[in-house]
C-alpha cells in the first residue's frame, strides 16, 4: 500500500510532467522550425543597395529613449492640440477601466455569496447593479477603443505629413530613387511601417499605463488590508519575473526588425517587376521573376511562423 500511494497519481506530479513535456516539445519545435527557416534563408536573396556598414542591434537602451522621445515630438506636437487630448481621454478611460474591473470583481464575489448563503433578496440587490452598471461600463470599453483607434490615425497623420514634407522637399524624392541607394523601398517606409510604427506607439501607452496603474491601486487596497508584507513580496516578484521575461523576450527586437526586412523585400520584387516588365517581357524572363518572387514570399512566410511559434513559447512563460 505505501508503494501504490508514492506511485500514485498527484496533481503536482501530472503538473510537473505536462510542464516538462511541454518544454521538450517546444524545444524540439524551435529547433526544428530553426533548420527549416535556415534552409528556406540559403536559396535567392534579393539585393536592395543597402550599405554593407555595420548593423544595429535593436535594443531598449539610451539611444531608444531618446529616439522615442524625439518622434513623440513629431505625433504630439503640443499641449493643447488634438492627440494630447486623445492620450488624455486613453488615460481616463483605462482609469475608470480599472475601477471597473475591480467593482465587477467585488460584485461577482457578493453574487457568489449570496447563491451560497441561498439570500434572494441580496442576489436580486447585486445581480440589478451588475445589469445597471452594464451600459456605463461598455461606454468605458467603447471610449478606450476610440481613444485608441483615433491615437492611431492621428499619431500616423502626423507622423505621415512630416515624412512627405522632408521626402518631397526639392528634389529628395529624386536623389533617394537615383543617386542615393542606401533605401529601396521607400514607399513601403512611408506607407505600411508607418502605420505599423504608430499602432505599436499607441498600444504601448495603453499597455505600459494601465499595468502601472493596476499595481498602484491594488497594493493599496492589499496594504490596507493585509499589510506592507503581502503588497512588497508580490512587487519583488513581479520585478523578478519582469526581468527574467525581458531577458527572454530580448530576440523580439530582431525578429521583428528582420520582419520588417523581409516585407520590404517582398514587397520590392513585386514592384521591381511592374517596373520592369517590358524588359521582362521582351526576354521572357516571367519564370525566372516567378522564382524569385515566390522565395521571397517562402521566406517571409518562414519567418513569420518561426515568429508566431516564438511567440507560443512566450505565451508558456508568461503564464
Amino acid at each position: 500500500m505505501a508503494a501504490a500511494s508514492k506511485l500514485s497519481v498527484t496533481t503536482r506530479n501530472t503538473t510537473i510532467a505536462t510542464v516538462v513535456g511541454v518544454v521538450a516539445y517546444l524545444l524540439y519545435r524551435n529547433s526544428k522550425e530553426a533548420a527549416k527557416k535556415k534552409a528556406s534563408n540559403a536559396g535567392i536573396k534579393v539585393i536592395m543597395h543597402e550599405e554593407g556598414g555595420k548593423k544595429e542591434r535593436a535594443a531598449v537602451d539610451m539611444v531608444f529613449f531618446r529616439r522615442i522621445f524625439k518622434l513623440m515630438g513629431i505625433l504630439v506636437p503640443g499641449l493643447f492640440t488634438a492627440e494630447a487630448w486623445y492620450l488624455f481621454l486613453v488615460g481616463m478611460s483605462l482609469v475608470c477601466r480599472t475601477y471597473a474591473d475591480v467593482w465587477m470583481i467585488q460584485n461577482g464575489t457578493a453574487i457568489e455569496s449570496s447563491i451560497i448563503g441561498r439570500d434572494m433578496q441580496l442576489f436580486k440587490k447585486h445581480l440589478m447593479s451588475f445589469i445597471f452598471a452594464m451600459p456605463l461600463i461598455s461606454t468605458v470599453n467603447n471610449a478606450l477603443k476610440y481613444g485608441l483607434n483615433e491615437l492611431k490615425l492621428r499619431f500616423r497623420t502626423q507622423l505621415s505629413n512630416h515624412l512627405y514634407s522632408k521626402y518631397l522637399k526639392g528634389f529628395t524624392y529624386y536623389k533617394m530613387s537615383n543617386l542615393d541607394n542606401r533605401i529601396a523601398n521607400v514607399d513601403q517606409l512611408l506607407t505600411q511601417d508607418v502605420e505599423k510604427f504608430c499602432d505599436s506607439v499607441a498600444e504601448l501607452y495603453s499597455n505600459l499605463s494601465k499595468p502601472i496603474l493596476d499595481v498602484i491601486l491594488y497594493t493599496g487596497k492589499l496594504t490596507g488590508s493585509i499589510g506592507v508584507q503581502g503588497p512588497a513580496k508580490m512587487l519583488g516578484y513581479l520585478a523578478v519575473s519582469g526581468l527574467l521575461l525581458t531577458r527572454l523576450r530580448r530576440p523580439t527586437g530582431k525578429l521583428t526588425v528582420t520582419e520588417q526586412r523581409l516585407e520590404g523585400e517582398y514587397r520590392y520584387v513585386n514592384s521591381r517587376l511592374i517596373t520592369n516588365s517590358e524588359e521582362i517581357a521582351f526576354y521572357q524572363g516571367n519564370q525566372r521573376e516567378k522564382g524569385i518572387i515566390i522565395a521571397t514570399f517562402n521566406k517571409l512566410v518562414a519567418h513569420l511562423r518561426y515568429f508566431i511559434f516564438f511567440r507560443l513559447q512566450m505565451g508558456f512563460v508568461d503564464i
